[in-house]
């Protein structure tokens, strides 16, 4: 019989003291990251439990690098996939999942492999398959994503974990150090000069990027006027944008867009000054780390989606409208991020009054 809504209980189905845990986890890696001060608190309140995410590829690498979680077991792609991590997941014998998604798929593998505790958002034509649905607060509703995934989580929101929540490899961390001293090291000295990274893309489209250009001009006034580098990043898809910033900050930047693994990437982040991004899984990644983030925000609504931490400074336009329902390439959204200005972001890169 479906579960209701007026069947949520008040505490976790499960004895936190020893409870073997599934969390199917997010698919995105910015979704992820805003999951992690929930996650980090249920890890405080569950010190004695086993706790697993179960991701696809793409996130694997994040929930690796994540303290909060025992272990990280593959979403395989495919239909003969989800048979195998059906089957991993039953010889787990977890007592409890905790559902982060909303889709029928990610509720179809706890249900499938007989985890007889299944929490989750009701909705989706799900319900049947959850022995609890979680209510979602006016709070979360209205508030920022990480409340919802508290809700989930049966975490108090006044609870919410604070960043860093990663932690970055020592192999990880020297293969960045090398990386960067090899183009940006002074001659005689093992010192860096202070380095900030720039995240001009976003998966989504043009609709969430700050211009090129600006970009392009924040680095070289960074460069001329404190001497700091740039390191120029993003996933392969954002190559081509990422050259034509680094090319007109000029020899200060470097491009190393789609070069680097998640786990190295942190390494290169761990070792910058600040971040500059649009609202992409860099900006998320990068507060995660507990980095100092300023990110633009055009039409999307930080309340919903700000990077998390109190390290973390929203530049958004002055716009009485926001909605996270906008097209890949919308005019409106394009001019919302247009009329943020280049002198005002570079106010905030160089506020050390900001984030400290």
């Amino acid at each position: 019989m479906p579960v209701s809504p007026v069947s949520v209980s008040s505490k976790p189905g499960h004895d936190g003291c020893s409870a073997r845990i599934l969390v199917v986890s997010l698919s995105w890696l910015g979704d992820c990251v805003m999951a992690m001060p929930a996650l980090a608190a249920l890890r405080l309140h569950l010190p004695g439990s086993h706790i697993e995410m179960l991701a696809k590829p793409s996130v694997a690498p994040l929930w690796a690098l994540f303290k909060g979680v025992d272990g990280v077991v593959p979403l395989r792609k495919g239909i003969a996939g989800m048979r195998d991590t059906v089957r991993e997941v039953r010889k787990a014998h977890y007592d409890f999942a905790y559902v982060l998604p909303k889709s029928f798929r990610s509720a179809w593998i706890p249900f499938l492999a007989g985890i007889s505790g299944r929490r989750g958002m009701p909705g989706h034509g799900r319900d049947w398959m959850l022995s609890e649905t979680a209510a979602i607060s006016e709070a979360a509703r209205e508030g920022h994503q990480s409340l919802e995934i508290a809700d989930v989580l049966h975490v108090p929101h006044e609870e919410l974990a604070p960043p860093p929540y990663l932690t970055i490899p020592d192999e990880e961390k020297a293969k960045a150090l090398r990386r960067m001293t090899a183009v940006f090291g002074r001659e005689g000295t093992d010192a860096l000069p202070e380095t900030v990274a720039f995240f001009p893309g976003a998966a989504y489209g043009p609709s969430k990027r700050w211009p090129a250009d600006r970009f392009a001009a924040v680095g070289r006034k960074l460069a001329r006027e404190k001497g700091w580098r740039i390191l120029v990043l993003g996933s392969p898809g954002d190559r081509t944008v990422c050259e034509e910033v680094s090319r007109d900050i000029g020899s200060a930047a470097v491009n190393w867009a789609g070069e680097t693994g998640l786990p190295e990437l942190a390494g290169l982040l761990g070792l910058c000054r600040a971040v500059l991004s649009n609202d992409s899984g860099g900006m998320h990644l990068a507060a995660g780390l507990g980095v100092r983030v300023i990110g633009i925000f055009g039409l999307t609504d930080p309340v919903k989606t700000a990077p998390v931490g109190l390290r973390s400074t929203v530049l958004a336009a002055g716009l009485g409208r926001r909605s996270r329902d906008i097209t890949r390439d919308s005019a409106e959204a394009r001019a919302a991020m247009e009329s943020i200005p280049a002198d005002t972001v570079y106010q905030a890169m160089t506020d050390d009054k900001i984030g400290h």
